[in-house]
């Protein structure tokens, strides 16, 4: 939980009259939190992170164009097989802690730009509940009889539980 200017306010007001751990509770915050608040007398919007992933430029972001020239040839391909063949190239600058970092960039890849997934609609088969059927244009085969065309379908029908088939 990140603490407001409000209650660091209120944490210097408490604990003018209460001990360091009451006042921290009375102002919703651990004691440890309290004592760097008190510690550096500022407010949390007067304090500046040191560390922002965000600021900080990744070393993955420079190879994405070969990530994407390997993923565009084979979508499937799997973060550690990325990062192996980035590391053949230039073991000095990628290292295996890059991992856990291309897998989210993979990932992100895939729900937003990535290929579809395949759609299956499994099929359950319940005994004497449904058949299957098919009806196949025979026209083309060019058939006659007593040299008279003879146009027709073929109509195809199995009960898929029991393997009958009938034609």
């Amino acid at each position: 939980m990140t603490c407001k200017d409000q209650q660091v306010k209120w944490l210097k007001t408490m604990i003018k009259q209460h001990t360091q751990k009451d006042a921290a509770i009375a102002s919703e915050m651990c004691a440890r939190t309290a004592r760097k608040y008190l510690k550096t007398n500022k407010l949390p919007s007067e304090l500046k992170n040191a560390y922002s992933p965000r600021e900080k430029r990744h070393v993955l972001y420079d190879a994405w164009p070969k990530i994407m020239a390997l993923l565009s040839k084979s979508p499937k391909l799997q973060a550690k097989t990325v990062l192996s063949y980035l590391m053949e190239k230039d073991s000095d600058k990628y290292k295996l802690t890059h991992l856990r970092s291309l897998h989210r960039i993979i990932l992100e890849w895939r729900r937003t730009k990535g290929p579809g997934k395949e759609i299956i609609f499994p099929q359950e088969i319940r005994p004497g509940r449904q058949s299957q059927s098919d009806f196949t244009d025979m026209n083309k085969l060019g058939i006659t009889i007593a040299g008279q065309p003879f146009p027709h379908l073929l109509f195809h029908f199995m009960l898929p539980y029991s393997r009958y088939l009938s034609q």
